[in-house]
């Protein structure tokens, strides 16, 4: 009896050591073939799944720059074989699980979490929307009406128009900027069902795509589902883009908008891409720069020269790599030209040298984020990926905490001093409804002349 309570006890000794799995990632490759990144969360209730596909689409001078847009909410609002179109919110709800596609210029992204025990049939029923989408007209119609509508209001917005008109002055008249503008509005009416079901066709593809799965799941069963959901899928080309290029060049320009009750004034200029690293770096020196109402922006133009509505600072992109610095805000039209020479002043003396504050306590809530992050499959598996898409390690997602831990005061200063344009670099543009609020600046009246502006 002792020998069998002793030999007992040593199996479940070993079984344990056996199967305690630690949190981290791996590089792995399903039965089907496909390689994927797995991030192992221990004790976590979901199962995430992340998926980009590149495209090229809005980089094409061949092709409806508005398909992508109503192309990915029709995959899953139209319909698929076994489920009828207009129903798949309901049915993902009905397993507590949340299935959503959205694009970029560079990606069609699909993004699927439930709990571990519905996983299996939230898959097949995203794997149905993926590879036999139905895209029926009468859903393709209700979509286009809706982005129609939707573009229609927002350029009603003067700063909107003055958005635009700087895609015009950065990017020219190019399919990238009619892609981020859905500009000329006519595509949108000009787009067909069949040339979304072409888009899909060449996009929703197993080449090329980049897959995190995230959550308390081993690698035998992560690969199972990774093939479910691309087994019904062609193999597709690989897709080749050239690098998006932005014209930065320092330009004045003034967008006349008779019908502004307040004047905008925007700043823009480039940043590296996040795969060259210093990603923190430079979310935090925008923070202190124009993040509320105690940053270096908001003081110096509603503070001291109580000329705004409110001034920040943030960071965009055109595109993964045309990554951009923006500082704007509403400000008084009487005192226009005034802000700009305030901004600007401002702008220069912090990235000479950049007041952080209490750097430490600028940091904890970044920190506090990305240890929540490593806790929570859907927010792991997207960093997971978005470090994927710059060619990092996708166990960053975990490990966050010490990533804002290494930011340190030299390390934002050679950040604003080496990456962050210079104040004489940069685009300046107002939208105003007096053409002689910015003296010397480039007058235009519509967005695309912005693109002759010298």
């Amino acid at each position: 009896m002792r020998t069998f309570a002793a030999a007992a006890l040593a199996l479940t000794v070993l079984a344990a050591c056996r199967t305690e799995e630690k949190a981290g990632a791996t590089i792995e490759t399903s039965p089907g073939g496909m390689a994927y990144a797995r991030l192992y969360i221990p004790a976590a209730e979901d199962v995430a799944i992340q998926i980009a596909w590149p495209s090229n689409w809005a980089m094409r001078d061949d092709v409806n720059q508005a398909v992508p847009y109503i192309g990915t909410d029709l995959i899953l609002a139209g319909g698929a074989a076994g489920f009828p179109a207009g129903e798949v919110v309901e049915t993902f709800a009905d397993l507590n699980a949340e299935g959503t596609m959205w694009v970029t210029v560079d990606h069609l992204h699909g993004q699927l979490i439930a709990p571990k025990e519905n996983m299996e049939k939230a898959v097949g029923i995203a794997a149905a929307h993926l590879a036999q989408p139905t895209m029926v007209q009468a859903w393709f119609g209700r979509l286009q009406q809706g982005l129609a509508t939707h573009m229609a209001e927002v350029s009603m917005q003067p700063a909107k128009r003055g958005y635009d008109a700087l895609r015009w002055a950065v990017l020219g008249d190019t399919p990238l900027r009619r892609a981020l503008s859905v500009d000329p509005p006519a595509m949108i009416a000009e787009a067909t069902r069949a040339e979304a079901v072409e888009w899909h066709r060449q996009t929703v593809v197993r080449s090329g795509a980049r897959i995190v799965v995230a959550g308390e799941i081993g690698a035998d069963e992560a690969g199972t589902y990774v093939d479910a959901l691309f087994a019904g899928l062609g193999q597709g080309d690989a897709v080749a883009s050239p690098a998006p290029r932005g014209d930065f060049s320092p330009r004045r320009i003034l967008l006349v908008a008779p019908e502004a009750k307040t004047s905008t004034l925007v700043f823009v200029g480039p940043l590296p891409p996040t795969r060259q690293g210093s990603e923190f770096e430079d979310v935090l020196l925008a923070t202190a720069l124009g993040g509320g109402d105690t940053s270096v922006l908001f003081d110096a133009v509603r503070t001291g020269l109580r000329a705004s509505y409110g001034f920040g600072a943030s960071l965009d992109a055109y595109a993964r790599d045309l990554r951009v610095l923006v500082l704007s805000g509403e400000v008084e039209t009487a005192k226009l030209a005034e802000a700009e020479t305030v901004v600007r002043k401002a702008y220069a003396e912090f990235i000479e040298m950049p007041e952080m504050g209490d750097l430490a306590a600028r940091k904890e809530p970044f920190r506090a984020n990305g240890a929540e992050t490593a806790t929570l499959p859907g927010a792991a598996s997207f960093s997971g990926l978005m470090a994927l898409l710059d060619g990092q390690d996708p166990e960053m997602a975990l490990t966050l905490p010490e990533i804002v831990g290494n930011v340190t005061e030299v390390t934002v200063m050679m950040r604003a001093a080496q990456a962050f344009p210079k104040p004489d670099g940069m685009i300046v543009l107002a939208v105003s409804p007096d053409a002689a609020a910015l003296p010397g600046a480039c007058v235009i009246t519509s967005p695309d002349q912005a693109a002759g502006c010298p």
